[in-house]
């Protein structure tokens, strides 16, 4: 007979998540994450099947929690050029909250791309997936601003927004200065569209 769980998830991929952003998969030991859970190794193993399965569970509510919220900004039609003003304030809003912590860890699941993910199928189709919604998200709020738009000029927008926020966000742990500045650019470009 299987074991019940005897632990709140929630707490333990919250916990999770702050060890894997700050160390990264590779460098992340079981005794870090027991230690930051208050798990025991074989509560996640039983709970997750492995260090993997874990961080696996620990990016599917990261993206949960913490993307898909801020994504939703683009969606709000009543928001200055259709959100994406308001949705790139929030990202260095998000960053420039980290600056007075001992490292800027920007995004967990782009921070991913350069690591595990590359190896990693399953990580990689999820950083896909969030790519592709960025990506539809700011295109959605473009014909939301602008209905005269071409599609073609639409998706062209919208890729150079998204990689824009992406770049920030991958950028921050490395100069969090410059990640701002990219933001405000790519803010300052939606506005000159806005204008045109």
């Amino acid at each position: 007979m299987a074991r019940m769980q005897e632990f709140d998830t929630a707490r333990a991929l919250a916990d999770a998540r702050q060890v894997f952003w700050d160390k990264g998969f590779e460098a992340a030991s079981i005794t870090d994450l027991e230690a930051a859970t208050g798990l025991s190794r074989s509560s996640i193993y039983n709970g997750f099947g492995s260090k993997r399965g874990l961080f696996g569970a620990v990016i599917q509510d990261y993206m949960d929690i913490v993307l898909r919220p801020r994504l939703a900004i683009l969606h709000q039609p009543a928001q200055q050029n259709g959100g994406i003003g308001p949705y790139l304030q929030s990202l260095a809003a998000a960053l420039a909250r980290s600056a007075g912590q001992e490292s800027n860890r920007g995004c967990l699941l782009l921070n991913t791309t350069a690591g595990i993910a590359g190896n990693d199928e399953t990580l990689r189709a999820l950083i896909d997936e969030y790519q592709i919604e960025l990506r539809n998200g700011v295109a959605q709020a473009l014909r939301v601003a602008d209905e005269s738009l071409t599609e073609a000029k639409i998706m062209a927008r919208a890729r150079i927004i998204a990689g824009l926020a992406m770049s920030a966000l991958l950028i921050s742990r490395l100069n969090l200065s410059e990640a701002l500045s990219t933001l405000e650019a790519a803010g300052q470009q939606v506005n000159e569209w806005a204008a045109a």
